[in-house]
């Protein structure tokens, strides 16, 4: 079964590049328009993996990231920031809030498959 990815997003064309590249990796995506839609996608769709933008209209990707952390089944679930933030202090801070690795816009098709791998393998159970 195709490991799932929840993108986060409200600039549409990026969900749908994003969209595309993931699928064409192997994976299994859920697209949501704003955090808020996020947040009630993260409960159906329970994705392996979450990338969302930082800037957004109604909840931003901050708040959001927050708000996933507070829930129990998601606490541990890799976050990639997708963002035109670009500084040393703006990464910090996402680390700060929840956000596990982070990803300047643009970003190329390699790169965004490879930290989706390697955030799904630092996930992954130890045996």
């Amino acid at each position: 079964m195709a490991e799932k990815v929840l993108v986060v997003d409200d600039e549409e064309d990026y969900r749908i590049i994003t969209r595309d590249m993931l699928r064409a990796g192997g994976y299994e995506v859920r697209l949501a328009v704003d955090g808020e839609d996020g947040l009630v996608a993260l409960k159906d769709f329970q994705p392996d993996v979450v990338l969302v933008d930082w800037m957004m209209p109604k909840m931003d990707g901050e708040v959001f990231c927050r708000k996933l952390r507070e829930d129990a089944r998601f606490k541990a679930a890799p976050v990639l920031m997708l963002t035109v933030k670009d500084t040393t202090d703006e990464e910090l801070e996402a680390l700060h809030f929840g956000v596990d690795d982070f990803i300047i816009k643009p970003f190329r098709p390699e790169e965004l498959l490879a930290r989706v791998r390697a955030a799904l393998r630092r996930s992954a159970p130890r045996s």
